[in-house]
């Protein structure tokens, strides 16, 4: 078991560095071919670092192990929103952009809610199934058109938080030679390689633990896979921190949250339903939770800035949603 431990360590580890390269790559494409800022930031960097939860979840529906799939997902929105935002809350520091209380955050909450109203089609409508079907799909892959379409609408009228994540970086490449056009075409094919390898490492590590222990594949995607391939956006949102541009980390995140959701959940139900577990649901209902919390308290509480107990709450409703994923 410790030789598939360390497999999957290193799929995990191989996944962010894939997509550090790849955002690299694509970065100094957009430069070299004067691509405008604003795509950079909000597409290749924002949708770039969640390309580890699309690979794995690609390559789970191609081999049919949906369970992991969904898990993915629940679990790496759930540590995105909890543990990235919650430990980098505790700062103090990170800002609440209008953009954020009002399109934001509700769309967050409506992929959550998306989730369980789609996938309990047994409670709702009384039907003896209960699965995200090439119909939902079809909708979820609406609802990232249209996030997008607003997205593209807010930059375009000048909305800070969707500006370019590393703006200092950014700025100092274009005083820099841009790398050469070959080199980055070849990082962006290494990324992409890489991501697609990694995902299926990870995939199969954990198939195979999770049977050398006894665990369920859902257990081991909510637990491990899914907060694994959270890390492109954990690292990034530190880098923003470090480099002060907190007011863009919040968009990062959930914009990371909602490409999750409604594109690649929406890509993997297009190739194979993916059912819910009623086990599932205990992950569902956390994420609905920890996403009304920001909603509400972007609505209620007037502060340009996300509390400290704010972020205390979401550290400790992953706490919990930890520990009795455990003990059941």
């Amino acid at each position: 078991m410790l030789i598939q431990a360390s497999i999957l360590i290193v799929a995990i580890l191989l996944a962010v560095f894939s997509a550090k390269i790849l955002v690299t790559g694509a970065i100094s494409i957009a430069k070299r071919f004067a691509i405008p800022e604003f795509i950079i930031g909000a597409f290749i960097i924002g949708f770039g670092t969640s390309l580890p939860e699309f690979a794995v979840n690609i390559q789970a529906a191609l081999d049919g192990n949906t369970d992991l799939a969904i898990a993915n997902i629940l679990g790496s929105n759930l540590f995105n929103t909890c543990v990235t935002l919650g430990l980098l809350g505790l700062s103090g520091q990170l800002v609440i952009n209008n953009n954020v209380k009002i399109k934001d955050a509700p769309y967050n909450l409506i992929a959550a809610l998306m989730i369980a109203v789609c996938g309990n089609q047994l409670f709702l409508d009384h039907i003896n199934y209960h699965q995200i079907m090439l119909s939902h799909a079809l909708i979820f892959i609406c609802f990232f058109c249209i996030y997008v379409y607003y997205t593209l609408l807010e930059v375009k009228q000048g909305a800070p938080h969707k500006q370019p994540l590393h703006k200092p970086h950014h700025q100092a490449m274009q005083s820099d030679d841009a790398m050469h056009t070959l080199k980055s075409f070849g990082y962006v094919i290494a990324g992409l390689v890489g991501l697609v390898f990694g995902g299926e490492l990870i995939v199969s590590s954990a198939e195979k633990i999770a049977q050398l222990l006894g665990l369920s594949n859902r257990l081991i995607g909510l637990l491990i896979v899914g907060p694994g391939t959270s890390m492109p956006e954990l690292i990034a949102s530190l880098v923003a921190l470090r480099t002060k541009s907190t007011a863009l980390i919040l968009g990062n995140i959930i914009g990371s949250n909602i490409f999750n959701v409604f594109f690649t959940l929406g890509i993997t139900a297009t190739i194979q339903p993916v059912p819910l577990d009623f086990s599932l649901n205990q992950a569902v209902l956390f994420n609905v939770l920890a996403a009304a919390l920001l909603t509400i308290t972007f609505w209620l509480v007037p502060k340009e800035k996300i509390s400290r107990i704010t972020a205390v709450l979401l550290l400790l409703i992953y706490s919990v949603y930890t520990t009795l994923a455990i003990y059941q």
